[in-house]
């Protein structure tokens, strides 16, 4: 007869649902998974390998997979009972099924997606604005790069211009006209529009939703991906975008450059470059996480991962956190404020709401924990958020929809929106590579694309960093 352990194992508490790109499988994610499988804490993680999009369904759009991505988690929580927390990451297309998805399930009463909080999402080289073929920061970079061929490169960029909707409508069909904003029409908006707002008249709240998450990153290859361009991955304008040494860009096998951890939590450490401004929560996390060893690691990814190896001792790097935490969060009983960012309308339509709603959900658990008034009258205040957040978004989409919109419209104003969330950028480099393409490589996707393992390395250091700001900044909440 078998004898009971006598250390207990900690039931799984946490999903991680893991989206593929355009005409690709659940098997993309497999290296992916191993390594995540590092993590100190990898029990409480049930990684959900999404299924139901397999290879060419991929072509029928953005919404029709998200609608089955969103199912599919459904599905999964009916036998998954003790899960709390919900985290997502996405590859390619998977980035804006992840993003559909999460906008069907967001639950406005409690802020959750289909009962679990939101914790962290994560995208690789995800095409947030759409693509185009004309000049900007969502172009092609098949199409931009065919301009500088000798001799031929302007009739064929144009040539590629020309035909460029057309044959993305009927190749990809439904996901070709999302990505180009083909959709929409009199009285609607292009989808690519509609995921930078919420529609609570449908039932879909998707900026609601990303909001909700406690941290956001996005991954981007520098050069060499000839589907997804860097300033549409990392979500910049190109001039938002950093200067990096051409060397180390030449030279690049991995991560080259990023935000500091906390740009994934706090809007004053992201574009801006800041950083000032943050409560003292924020700074207790950031401090916690800097004294963990998760830091700018500015092109030394792999080097780094080589010196630690596999023998990282991460128990030393949890004291060292926790004794962090315990000195600098002593009498600070600020609440967090920016982690949910700016909110609200974008064209400066319901900032104010969005905020309010932001504030509101994230309060709500402190309330929880005192006595019941307390909790019901954050829940009011909630509530009355999230509908002026709502009316907001509402009335925006009515003053968009009175006129069409151009394509370079749509990406501005996607990347508007967008920006007023904090996020976590890390650009990346495959220049040096001698294998694989650099879309492919990001995500370490199949045995040619091995070189991107690096990158996955720093994926896991990502998520441990930000499980140390969120014990961090609500200790006990974990």
């Amino acid at each position: 007869m078998c004898e009971a352990s006598a250390t207990p194992v900690e039931a799984p508490d946490h999903l991680l649902v893991l989206v593929h790109g355009l005409a690709d499988t659940k098997s993309a994610w497999n290296r992916c998974v191993l390594e995540l499988r590092n993590m100190p804490d990898a029990g409480r993680w049930v990684f959900l390998q999404s299924a139901v999009n397999a290879r060419w369904r991929t072509h029928q759009g953005v919404d029709v997979c998200g609608e089955r991505l969103a199912a599919e988690i459904r599905e999964l929580l009916a036998t998954q009972p003790g899960l709390k927390y919900i985290s997502m990451i996405g590859h390619s297309m998977g980035g804006m099924i992840a993003r559909y998805a999460a906008g069907l399930l967001y639950r406005p009463a409690d802020g959750t997606l289909a009962g679990l909080a939101p914790r962290h999402f994560v995208t690789l080289a995800s095409p947030h604005l759409g693509l185009t073929v004309d000049v900007g920061p969502a172009q092609v970079p098949f199409v931009a790069w065919a301009a500088h061929l000798p001799l031929l490169g302007g009739p064929l960029q144009r040539g590629l211009q020309a035909i460029g909707h057309t044959v993305a409508a009927r190749v990809f069909r439904g996901t070709g006209r999302h990505f180009l904003a083909l959709d929409g029409g009199p009285g609607e908006l292009p989808l690519l529009m509609c995921m930078a707002l919420d529609e609570p008249d449908k039932g879909r709240f998707f900026y609601s939703a990303l909001r909700a998450f406690r941290t956001r990153a996005c991954y981007g290859n520098v050069g060499r991906d000839h589907w997804v361009s860097w300033q549409n991955a990392t979500l910049r304008d190109t001039a938002q975008l950093p200067h990096l040494e051409p060397e180390l860009v030449r030279r690049g096998r991995g991560v080259v450059h990023e935000d500091p951890p906390q740009a994934a939590w706090s809007s004053g450490a992201g574009l801006s470059g800041g950083g000032g401004g943050r409560t003292g929560a924020d700074a207790a996390a950031a401090a916690a996480v800097a004294a963990a060893g998760y830091g700018v690691t500015e092109g030394a990814c792999e080097a780094k991962a080589e010196a630690e190896g596999a023998g990282r001792d991460v128990q030393r790097k949890q004291t060292a956190a926790a004794e962090t935490v315990a000195a600098t969060t002593a009498g600070s009983e600020q609440p967090r404020t920016e982690s949910g960012g700016q909110g609200g309308g974008g064209a400066g339509v319901g900032e104010a709401a969005g905020a309010a709603a932001c504030a509101a959900q994230v309060a709500m658990p402190k309330a929880l924990a005192g006595d019941a008034a307390a909790a019901e009258a954050q829940a009011q205040a909630q509530a009355q958020a999230q509908a002026a957040a709502d009316a907001a978004d509402v009335e925006l989409e009515e003053q968009l929809t009175a006129a069409p919109e151009s394509p370079a419209q749509v990406v501005s104003f996607a990347l508007e929106r967008l920006q007023q969330l904090p996020w976590r950028r890390v650009d990346v480099s495959f220049a040096g590579a001698h294998m694989g393409t650099a879309h492919n490589n990001i995500q370490a996707t199949r045995w040619t694309n091995t070189v991107g393992a690096g990158v996955l390395r720093h994926l896991r250091q990502h998520l441990e960093a930000m499980e140390l700001y969120v014990a961090a900044e609500s200790p006990g909440r974990v």
